[in-house]
């Protein structure tokens, strides 16, 4: 193998995170007593990503973004919610609408126990936790770091130095991190030292400041890149 080590996201490049969001948040919805609309989840979706965008950059922490998208939410459609509950509603509801992301179980399969392998997720503990144990992932992966517990987010050097520190000196050159997230996952990366790759699933334009190693538009071609 060309690498000793990957570090992987989760959320869209593992795991198919827009398919498990629409569910969980359509559930939230209806526990709570809210008739959601797609026209609803739109505005979710769009709300929610400038939020995260903001978060990255270290303008909110990520427990006020959480409250606030749906605070945000409910304002602009003109709905009546408890944020708070339907937000934790939605982080348990996660766990019960995990779809892989074509290719991932195969990918995993093939590479583990030839490489080392670990997440590196921001996502929250909660539902991060609960996606690992159902989707069946959490067997690939020698360690799980999650900001929450880190203390740090990506793409932070702390969070990168939180992980060096647990699970020994990376050989940079030699190690990888995988992710759908050009912020969070390959400019990190690209600041720590190590090598990117771009899970680019969704064909889009690569910004002139931000250069991955390698870009990929399926998970299978990943083991072209390392084998």
């Amino acid at each position: 193998m060309k690498y000793d080590l990957i570090l992987m996201d989760i959320d869209d490049t593992l795991i198919d995170f827009e398919g498990s969001e629409h569910a969980a948040l359509m559930q939230a919805m209806k526990n709570n007593n809210i008739d959601f609309t797609e026209h609803h989840f739109e505005v979710y979706k769009l709300i929610n990503r400038e939020l995260w965008q903001l978060f990255e950059k270290g303008i909110y922490k990520k427990n006020e973004i959480l409250i606030l998208r749906f605070d945000l939410l409910f304002a602009q459609l003109g709905i009546s919610g408890d944020a708070a509950q339907v937000n934790h509603d939605y982080l348990v509801a996660m766990g019960d609408h995990v779809t892989l992301e074509p290719g991932a179980e195969a990918l995993l399969d093939n590479i583990y126990g030839k490489v080392r392998l670990a997440i590196v997720t921001n996502g929250t503990k909660l539902a991060q936790d609960i996606k690992l144990v159902r989707s069946g992932l959490v067997k690939y992966f020698e360690a799980i770091f999650i900001s929450d517990v880190v203390g740090a987010h990506k793409p932070n050097e702390a969070f990168f130095k939180a992980v060096e520190d647990q699970i020994g000196p990376f050989n940079k050159a030699r190690t990888l991190i995988l992710g759908d997230g050009l912020y969070s996952d390959i400019l990190g990366g690209m600041r720590y030292g190590l090598s990117t790759c771009w899970y680019n699933k969704n064909n889009i334009d690569l910004p002139d400041d931000i250069q991955p190693d390698y870009t990929i538009y399926n998970l299978h071609e990943l083991l072209t890149l390392i084998e």
